[in-house]
């Protein structure tokens, strides 16, 4: 299966962009104490009786606050960068900025690829309720340059065209093994029988050892735990 992403380049930490309904959320907040520690300082210091209509006016940045939560349910991260150029991933090479880099000459690869465009945040209390799908990033040594960058996934069915792709380039050993690689291989893929047939290989040429080649296949009783160590360690 192919693949291709747009890369991202981020220009400055999240917490410095806030969306709109988290800026609706932290100024009528900072309103409403704001507002009522002045008038409680009002009624301490100078001995004013203040009449209570003078907090329905509270009701302003109440009633901003509930719209700002309103707003949160629809609304998507702000992206905090611009898209430019893309990555792909062909038979023999990764093609990023235009660029061809050989799977057999890189190393140290490091891959983060499960946030997606409309994908719901893990903080559901408050801040916009969707990803962008931009939290991604591969990194990896080529002929003593160093080569990161984040890049978008649109979808669940990009995350799988993404795993598929990985698949295919560390079972067919495009990239030198290193054990490391099969982390990056998600769990509902670890279930081919291209990736069981992977590691039977590494157990059978020692380079895995058969409890921890078992437990990346990963099994659902001992009765199949036994049948999979009789079939590739024996």
């Amino acid at each position: 299966m192919p693949f291709s992403a747009s890369i991202f380049y981020p220009k400055k930490s999240r917490r410095f962009d806030f969306t709109l309904s988290e800026k609706l959320t932290y100024y009528s907040l900072t309103a409403i104490i704001s507002y009522v520690l002045l008038l409680q300082f009002i009624e301490t210091s100078f001995g004013y009786d203040i009449s209570k209509y003078a907090y329905c006016l509270l009701i302003i940045p109440v009633i901003t606050y509930f719209i700002a939560g309103g707003i949160r349910l629809n609304e998507y991260e702000n992206l905090n960068g611009y898209f430019e150029g893309s990555i792909s991933f062909k038979e023999d090479y990764a093609f990023i900025d235009s660029v061809e880099y050989q799977y057999n000459k890189i190393e140290n690869l490091i891959l983060y690829g499960n946030s997606y465009s409309g994908q719901r945040n893990e903080n559901t209390r408050s801040g916009p309720m969707y990803s962008n799908g931009v939290h991604n990033l591969i990194s990896f040594d080529y002929e003593d340059q160093k080569i990161s960058r984040n890049f978008k996934l649109d979808s669940e069915r990009h995350i799988d065209e993404l795993q598929s792709a990985l698949l295919n380039i560390i079972t067919n050993e495009k990239i030198p093994y290193q054990r490391k690689y099969l982390n990056l291989i998600n769990k509902e893929y670890r279930s081919y029988m291209k990736f069981e047939l992977f590691i039977a290989k590494l157990i059978k040429e020692k380079r895995i050892e058969c409890t921890e080649g078992l437990l990346l296949i990963g099994y659902d009783s001992d009765t199949e735990a036994k049948e999979l160590r009789a079939k590739y360690c024996c």
